[in-house]
């Protein structure tokens, strides 16, 4: 298993095209999401925080293609809460934090597929100076967390953006049990993988 980082802009076609389909039958097909129709593309699933700049966490095995994935995009810190908090006794403006969205992992190919995803996702933010992650929670995820002592804090519905429904969950950077278990991992660009995938380096970069 091997997971790529790669931003939207800089995405192979092919690769973007096997995530959105990879996307529908998950979110869509599985979980019963809608798509706005001006979004609608058959068989494939995005929506309106597919950026250019946004980052994709990629699990990939050549036998089964895409088996997981996470996307971390920034945005301001809320009002509220302990960092905030904090911030403000220091006399410090707020920080940017990231938001974890469309997390998904095979269960049925890797157990410690989301765990694996998660350590990458907080490892990329604690190297760009940010000290959380948030993520749309569920009872799975959080059973999840508990069970493999992942560090968490519940939060109120409404602190997340691309999930307005949904409470959410403030996954701090430092993670000591998913460092004693992942620790070392790297991660690959698309090119690394490009024999794999089948794809071809001249696409253009473009912007959603």
């Amino acid at each position: 298993m091997k997971i790529i980082q790669t931003k939207l802009k800089d995405m192979p076609s092919s690769l973007l095209a096997e995530l959105g389909s990879y996307r529908y039958n998950v979110f869509a097909r599985g979980e019963g999401w809608s798509i706005p129709s001006r979004l609608n593309t058959p068989g494939q699933e995005y929506d309106r925080f597919d950026r250019s700049d946004v980052i994709w966490l990629i699990a990939w095995q050549a036998q089964y293609g895409i088996c997981g994935c996470a996307r971390l995009m920034q945005w301001q810190a809320p009002a509220t809460g302990p960092e905030m908090e904090n911030r403000e006794k220091r006399g410090k403006a707020p920080a940017p934090v990231w938001e974890m969205s469309r997390f998904s992992a095979r269960l049925d190919i890797d157990e410690e597929l989301p765990l694996s995803i998660l350590w990458h996702g907080v490892q990329l933010a604690e190297q760009s100076g940010i000290e959380s992650l948030y993520s749309a929670a569920t009872p799975m995820l959080e059973q999840m967390f508990e069970q493999n002592h992942v560090v968490y804090e519940p939060l109120s519905a409404g602190v997340i953006q691309s999930e307005d429904n949904l409470f959410a969950v403030r996954i701090p950077v430092s993670q000591p049990q998913l460092a004693g278990k992942f620790q070392g991992a790297r991660r690959f660009s698309p090119e690394e993988v490009l024999p794999t995938l089948g794809v071809s380096v001249s696409w253009n970069s473009r912007s959603r």
